[in-house]
């Protein structure tokens, strides 16, 4: 009693400062709608200290729609009442034009007399709904048998009352009507006893269904009503705006969104298609059988989700056991083991006194070979250094019989021809060994090197020999005054060795492409070739001393093998890097990279 008379003098005191009309509300722009509600799931409801539901998304999304379209600015005033009858009372009773029912009113023909409503916003289907187990009727003869001893369950003042009373009246059959509080649970009541039945409506019943609820609809009496609308005073004109409101296209949407949300899509449309069904039963029965055979479904697989967290829980047992047992086992081969590292520590002992003699054996012969090897270089230098004069005249000699004699047979030139080449192979020979050996003793050089000159230098070096053999050399190189501070005969040797090994392996026809790229950090070479490329195990073996790999030379010339062995030296001398990019048949690019510095 306290609560409704507090609800009344908030309600008089609300009407005396905010009452106003869609007419005056447009003229200030600014209006105030009080909203009674009350419990109605899931169309409005507290959760969580706030309101939620259908019909407060739809509220929300008036304030919305009449600050955009109309520019009035709209407060919402919350009022939750005593019970569902009281709102109706209320409404009835009002002279404020502002004040709105809440609550999922069906639209009646009674009601409109007393009322006014909106327009419907959803379709109004009702079931008869009876506890579990009850045999559903299927001939008017079975609904004597059906009643008796049954009790209806409805709430006051609701179309849910109406319903059963023109039941009963249609019927001719008395029966217990037991009320219950508006805010309770018509489904939830019915369940709790095996003799009891009642209308709900359709989609409330489908939601039990689609959670696994177990209730029993009876395919008569299902009743098609007038939709759900929004109750407002007789004298009240905001059912104009409202009415805007549930047509416009964007907004209409939105509605169709939120019910989507609280009832699901699937089952929000099953209504809106089912509503002008002329077999609305059958297709109630058959939505009914869908979603009994998807819980069945879904039921199937939680059982086979369980037997396989099941088989996984077996086998992780099994599995723990396993390694509990392999952890047993390791410790005891533990203990075996330290037993036998401290029996082998005392043997190792008495090895180490052996290895130190050893060691100092080692050392002695170490000394022997420096000495030797030093010999062996020394012996190498003295004699490609002699062998170098008489092989000069040799290919001089050569070369002036060459150029004086021009009566000779193609038999005797190409004989001088094979002298020349030979020479020159040997030659080529005692120049890599004298580079080799240079190698350990070549002291590294800090000097300016023009990058692109050098480049020059070292492709015009190999362009007669690339002319033979209709190779092209394509040289792309850095600004002309960039300077690379560095050891000029390193680089050189190391640029020459990649450009010689390019032009021997390359097939006729080919290109081989020089580049530089030059940076304030760094200066990067690259000599690209169209030749058989490096296989993995070349890979391995290519920077190795007197190496044959599996390509050779296109135009009969030799190879020592020492090359790429100079080439790797020299790069890690000057600090550099060296990578090879390259497949089988695919050839081959070396890129040389030396900082400035």
């Amino acid at each position: 009693m306290y609560r409704l008379t507090l609800y009344m003098v908030l309600l008089l005191c609300a009407g005396y400062a905010y009452s106003q009309s869609w007419e005056e509300a447009k003229a200030t722009g600014e209006a105030t709608l009080d909203l009674a509600w009350y419990t109605s799931r899931p169309f409005i409801e507290q959760r969580s200290g706030r309101l939620v539901g259908i019909e407060v998304d739809m509220m929300e999304a008036f304030k919305e729609f009449l600050k955009i379209e109309h520019q009035v600015d709209l407060t919402l005033n919350w009022f939750e009442d005593v019970n569902f009858p009281t709102i109706m009372d209320h409404i009835k009773e009002s002279d404020k034009p502002n004040i709105f029912g809440i609550s999922a009113f069906s639209i009646t023909e009674g009601r409109a007399r007393e009322m006014k409503f909106t327009e419907s916003y959803m379709p109004d289907i009702t079931v008869l709904v009876s506890s579990r187990g009850t045999p559903i009727v299927r001939t008017f003869e079975e609904i004597d048998d059906f009643m008796k001893g049954k009790v209806a369950i409805t709430i006051k003042s609701t179309t849910y009352e109406q319903m059963i009373m023109d039941l009963k009246r249609q019927l001719g059959i008395e029966f217990e009507i037991q009320y219950i509080p508006s805010g309770d649970n018509i489904l939830e009541a019915i369940s709790k006893a095996d003799n009891r039945f009642g209308f709900i409506d359709l989609p409330i019943y489908l939601m039990l269904i689609e959670r696994g609820g177990n209730l029993t609809r009876q395919n008569f009496f299902t009743i098609k009503g007038d939709g759900y609308g929004i109750i407002m005073p007789l004298n009240s004109d905001w059912n104009i705006p409202f009415n805007e409101f549930l047509k416009h296209p964007d907004y209409a949407a939105k509605i169709s969104g939120s019910i989507s949300k609280y009832l699901g899509h699937e089952l929000y449309n099953f209504i809106d298609r089912v509503y002008d069904s002329n077999q609305l039963s059958t297709s109630i029965l058959t939505k009914e059988k869908e979603m009994q055979l998807e819980l069945i479904k879904n039921a199937n697989l939680k059982l086979q989700e369980e037997k396989l967290i099941i088989r996984f829980l077996i086998i992780g047992m099994v599995v723990t056991l396993f390694l509990v047992g392999l952890l047993i086992w390791l410790y005891l081969r533990n203990q075996r083991a330290n037993q036998k590292l401290s029996e082998q520590k005392d043997q190792i002992e008495l090895q180490q006194t052996a290895i130190s003699i050893k060691n100092e054996q080692l050392t002695n012969r170490n000394r022997q070979l420096i000495s030797i090897n030093e010999d062996k270089n020394n012996l190498v230098n003295i004699l490609a250094h002699d062998m170098r004069s008489p092989l000069g005249q040799i290919i001089g000699l050569s070369g002036a019989i060459s150029n004086q004699i021009e009566n000779l047979d193609s038999h005797h030139k190409e004989m001088l021809e094979q002298i020349a080449k030979s020479s020159d192979r040997l030659n080529q020979m005692i120049n890599k060994m004298l580079d080799e050996n240079a190698l350990e003793e070549h002291h590294v050089m800090q000097e300016r090197v023009y990058v692109t000159q050098l480049l020059e230098d070292v492709v015009k070096r190999y362009l007669p020999l690339a002319a033979d053999k209709k190779i092209q050399i394509k040289l792309s190189a850095c600004d002309d005054q960039y300077i690379l501070t560095t050891d000029h005969l390193l680089l050189l040797q190391v640029l020459e060795n990649l450009v010689s090994n390019a032009v021997k392996f390359s097939p006729k026809g080919t290109v081989v492409s020089v580049e530089a790229q030059c940076t304030d950090s760094y200066a990067a070479f690259s000599v690209k070739d169209e030749g058989p490329g490096f296989t993995e195990d070349d890979k391995q073996l290519m920077f190795g001393r007197f190496q044959k790999l599996s390509a050779k030379p296109t135009g009969g010339e030799s190879s020592t093998g020492l090359g790429l062995s100079i080439v790797k030296r020299y790069v890690g001398q000057l600090n550099g890097e060296l990578e090879l990019l390259s497949s089988k048949g695919e050839g081959a690019t070396f890129i040389v990279t030396i900082p400035t510095t």
